[in-house]
């Protein structure tokens, strides 16, 4: 049981030392990772989408 602990103890202050070298890249890290964006801004005059290909039928043929 002894060897548990240790183990437990030593997760712990390697992964406090670690937090606390690494404190301000972790939070910024979370921070983007996590944090709410910012909406996106709506442009009115928005260009209609556009397919990647264009059809053109073939053309009639007049038998008059």
């Amino acid at each position: 049981m002894l060897i548990y602990s240790l183990v437990g103890l030593t997760f712990i202050i390697w992964s406090t030392i670690y937090f606390l070298y690494f404190r301000q890249q972790i939070i910024a890290w979370v921070s983007n990772r996590f944090g709410k964006d910012r909406p996106t801004p709506f442009e009115d005059n928005a260009p209609e989408a556009q397919l990647p290909f264009s059809y053109t039928p073939p053309p009639k043929d007049d038998k008059s």
